[in-house]
């Protein structure tokens, strides 16, 4: 599958968003087509907020859909990073580490339960933000997304991603394959074992049971005693 080739002279979108509060949000959206991701850049909160999707969900069980990936900051490619450039600000609060959640959880009531929210206290650690960060932060974040998730170049953006990891995928599955076929082969060669001591029971029992041909020297009949010393 042929990745979009991104424009390098393509300008961001500049739009103003109303949350349900009926707070606005002047905001430009940038779209990285390598990671498959819009990058909003909230003038309120004076920082980026990434949307796109998570590859740790792939033909996971517990989802039906795919699980949307948060950034509180611009994304990068290294899977390590848990500060990020141009983190948003909100109540003061410094955003900080990625946030994983599905479209059918979002809510604009409830105070933001759905969505996880962490703040930079500087070290390795980002612990979570206080209580009305976090209800702030839900309301930008639902806002974002379900604009995010209406726009025409939300697929392309999701096979951006797709295409992003399928060459990892790939490996993964086809080790899958070869451990399977390994595995069939063993069970094979048992399963053959064991038709063939099937087969071996049915021509006995088939074959009746055994009729005595010894005489013993007493001429009693075989069947009425021991062997004779």
């Amino acid at each position: 599958m042929p990745q979009p080739e991104p424009d390098p002279e393509e300008a961001p979108i500049f739009t103003t968003l109303t949350t349900p509060a009926g707070r606005e949000l002047n905001v430009s959206v940038s779209l990285d087509w390598t990671l498959g991701a819009a990058l909003y850049r909230i003038a309120e909160v004076d920082g980026t907020i990434a949307l796109g999707w998570s590859s740790g969900h792939y033909r996971c069980d517990c989802c039906t859909e795919p699980s949307i990936e948060l950034t509180y900051g611009k994304p990068t490619e290294n899977p390590f990073t848990a500060r990020y450039e141009d983190a948003p600000k909100v109540f003061g609060v410094v955003l900080a580490a990625q946030a994983v959640f599905r479209a059918a959880d979002m809510s604009a009531t409830g105070g933001g339960r759905w969505l996880v929210v962490r703040r930079d206290n500087g070290g390795t650690y980002a612990p979570d933000a206080p209580d009305g960060t976090r209800r702030r932060t839900a309301e930008i974040v639902y806002t974002i997304a379900t604009h995010w998730l209406s726009q025409p170049w939300a697929e392309q953006l999701w096979k951006s991603h797709e295409y992003r990891h399928a060459r990892a995928r790939l490996r993964q599955h086809r080790g899958t394959v070869r451990d399977l076929e390994d595995q069939i082969s063993a069970l094979t060669a048992e399963l053959a074992d064991e038709r063939d001591a099937e087969r071996e029971q049915v021509r006995m029992i088939d074959a009746g049971p055994v009729a005595p041909t010894w005489q013993r020297p007493d001429g009693l009949p075989a069947t009425t005693g021991g062997l004779a010393a």
